[in-house]
């Protein structure tokens, strides 16, 4: 199981620095929004990377502050000092193999838990930038306001004045003598010394039980490399402009420094690598041989149980998509690759090739894509061979093609998921009969018995099973509401309409999971044809822009030669 370090910033967006919640809330987003403050209009630099944003409130905050603008406006506008405080902010990587969906579900969970349940208003977003190399960078941004929301749906306090009293009790005059010595105190705990430890530790917590529970083996440490005691050095945080340039392969002083601190923590490992190994050979070479040994007997074993794992995790049903990306590598793996050269014109893979001519890599469609949020393994999902792979395995020779097998998708992805419902409706509901049955099944005979007797002989055996016969009475009620008219007690058959069904669920589902990733295929190639076409109208454009320029310069030297000149 590989380790990650939990790579969290949080900050304070202050007035006194020039700083703005609105243009914060902006830049998030990736939306144009105006202050009402400054009269700014604040603009982002680049969406591309958006995946979701959404607005949290706590009980008492006004429905009208679901509205971003509505809601940092009023931040702003509330805080008349010129060194106020505006907001809390948060930025926090996610795991990359996360798919959107689980991401959203997640960090939902998280600022409901953290934030929005002690009375915080919440924006947030979750963005996933993708490098030169392909590497993606899921993470999430979050907003907190500091001031807590009274009962009218107004902004409180932040702080309350409190008298410092002697030891009875008593006001203590000022030097002034015109008042009483006091402090101010907060009126809640957000800004306590150890909460970013704390937001720290749970964010970890949750990322590890995710990961285990949709089975990737990948642990996430909250801890510092000085609280670990590694002799590493943290790298230094990029910031967007910075991080901007990176992308585009320019480097920057900031990225040079965090590449000199990886190659210098890099070295230190190896040099503590080696250390250890010649002091343990020095200390006693038969037994480091033999803890060797028993090493790599057991990161076979781990490494054997692991491809065990992974197998067994991909026909599971939370990794359908990831199972019906791998069927069609499969099932296309010794097909011929497609060239766009090919005697059949495909005017879907020629778009694709001058996607890949303009800009190297294809583009994410990050927010209208439903099926692609569900996709976790989007490497495999952008690999070109394999988008080239499904194109002409599902015979896609032109973008009406495409609409058409679109439509198919849905219609089966829509058949399949109702039959998962209906199915896994009646799976939870004969598993539910079943445990209650089996509950009431002891008592059966007993209440049989004492609806038998009569007279004074019933009356005598209620007496004597009367706890029994209350328990009977209470356990019948669930089976009997969950029975169904005319539905007998039949236990056996339960189970085995259970295993049935779940066995249809089952295949509904990779149905499901195929039909998704084959739609989300289609958003990846709607999207880039989008994008090719803007590229070829900018193109036009600009030669247009060029042929009229040529033109005026032919014109303008016509007059010349005309007057002489």
């Amino acid at each position: 199981m590989r380790t990650k370090y939990a790579s969290t910033r949080f900050s304070i967006v202050k007035r006194s620095k020039g700083q703005s919640a609105v243009d914060a809330a902006s830049y998030i987003s990736r939306s144009v929004l105006v202050s009402e403050y400054d009269g700014k209009t604040y603009r982002p630099k680049y969406h591309e990377d958006l995946v979701h944003c959404e607005i949290n409130l706590p009980e008492y905050a006004p429905e009208e502050w679901l509205d971003r603008a509505v809601l940092w406006n009023s931040v702003e506008l509330n805080e008349k000092q010129k060194n106020a405080q505006l907001c809390r902010t948060l930025k926090a990587a996610l795991p990359n193999d996360w798919s959107y969906e689980l991401a959203e579900e997640t960090v939902r969970d998280y600022v409901q838990r953290n934030f929005v349940s002690k009375g915080m208003c919440a924006d947030w977003a979750i963005h996933d930038s993708v490098n030169q190399n392909g590497i993606h960078n899921l993470h999430f941004h979050l907003m907190l306001t500091l001031r807590p929301v009274e009962e009218n749906g107004k902004w409180g306090a932040k702080q309350r004045k409190e008298y410092i009293l002697d030891k009875d009790g008593n006001k203590i005059r000022n030097k002034s003598g015109r008042g009483f010595k006091s402090r101010a105190v907060d009126v809640n705990d957000w800004n306590e010394k150890g909460n970013s430890r704390k937001w720290r530790k749970d964010l970890t917590d949750t990322i590890n039980v995710v990961n285990d529970r949709i089975g990737l083996p990948e642990y996430w440490e909250h801890r510092s490399f000085k609280e670990l005691g590694l002799e590493q050095e943290p790298t230094r945080h990029l910031g967007p402009i910075a991080s901007a340039l990176e992308r585009k392969g320019i480097r920057t002083e900031k990225g040079d420094a965090n590449r000199a601190i990886m190659e210098h923590n890099q070295t230190l490992q190896r040099a503590r690598m080696f250390y250890d190994i010649a002091w343990n050979s020095v200390k006693n070479l038969e037994k480091w041989e033999q803890e060797k040994a028993a090493e790599a007997a057991k990161n076979a074993a781990e490494k054997k149980a692991g491809k065990m794992a992974g197998d067994i995790l991909a026909a599971q049903e939370g990794e359908a998509e990831q199972t019906a990306v791998g069927s069609i590598q499969k099932e296309t793996s010794g097909t011929k690759e497609v060239s766009v050269f090919a005697a059949m014109k495909n005017e879907v893979l020629e778009m694709l090739e001058c996607i890949l001519a303009a800009f190297g890599r294809l583009h994410l469609p990050l927010i209208q894509a439903p099926n692609l949020k569900k996709v976790s393994n989007r490497a495999a999902l952008m690999d070109i061979e394999n988008v080239r792979r499904f194109v002409e395995e599902k015979g896609i020779d032109s973008f009406e093609a495409l609409e058409t097998f679109a439509v198919q998708q849905e219609a089966s992805k829509k058949e399949a998921e109702e039959i998962c419902n209906r199915d896994g409706r009646e799976i939870r509901r004969l598993k539910e009969l079943s445990e209650a049955y089996a509950a009431y099944a002891p008592y059966i005979p007993i209440r049989n018995e004492y609806l038998q007797k009569k007279g004074i002989a019933q009356a005598v055996y209620h007496s004597q099973h009367k706890k029994e016969l209350e328990t009977a009475k209470e356990l019948r009620i669930p089976v009997y509401e969950l029975l169904r008219e005319g539905e007998k007690f039949t236990p056996k058959k339960w189970e085995a309409q259970i295993k049935e069904l779940t066995q249809e669920y089952e295949k509904q589902s990779r149905r499901y999971g195929r039909s998704t990733v084959n739609l989300a295929y289609v958003e990846l190639l709607r999207h880039n044809r989008k994008i090719d076409e803007r590229e070829q109208k900018n193109k036009d454009q600009s030669q247009s822009r060029q042929h009229e320029k040529m033109d005026r310069g032919q014109e303008q030297k016509k007059k010349r030669q005309e007057m002489g000149l």
